[in-house]
């Protein structure tokens, strides 16, 4: 079986523990991902839907801007599905934006986000 992808790792200091290792490793309509911030990540996703899995080394909270290429945003998500723990920690923070836990748990919290005028 080919899978095609890539898979983004990001490191990002957090207090007095170890570094946050953020993994993110795309599964459906992709095109790229980067780490903005500490714990910010900009997803491209052309169709307007798309999947994607999120793990961490530790316990943390991620902020994800959805946009279809460099120059346009998600207009509006009309939904965030995540499946693994703290799944129901997803916060809408505008149109294009929101923020979630994860867990810091080997399991990937696997997400699915459309957006409403794709």
């Amino acid at each position: 079986m080919h899978m095609s992808g890539f898979m983004l790792s990001a490191l990002a200091l957090t207090g007095c523990g170890e570094d946050l290792k953020l993994t993110v490793t795309p599964v459906k309509n992709v095109e790229s991902v980067q780490v903005t911030d500490l714990n910010q990540l900009d997803v491209y996703c052309q169709t307007g839907i798309c999947q994607f899995d999120v793990t961490a080394n530790q316990r943390a909270n991620i902020t994800v801007n959805m946009h279809y290429s460099g120059s346009r945003a998600f207009e509006k998500i009309e939904g965030v599905s995540v499946t693994g723990k703290l799944g129901s920690s997803v916060v809408m923070v505008d149109e294009n934006t929101f923020t979630l836990d994860i867990s810091g748990e080997p399991e990937p919290s696997k997400l699915l986000v459309v957006d409403y005028y794709r």
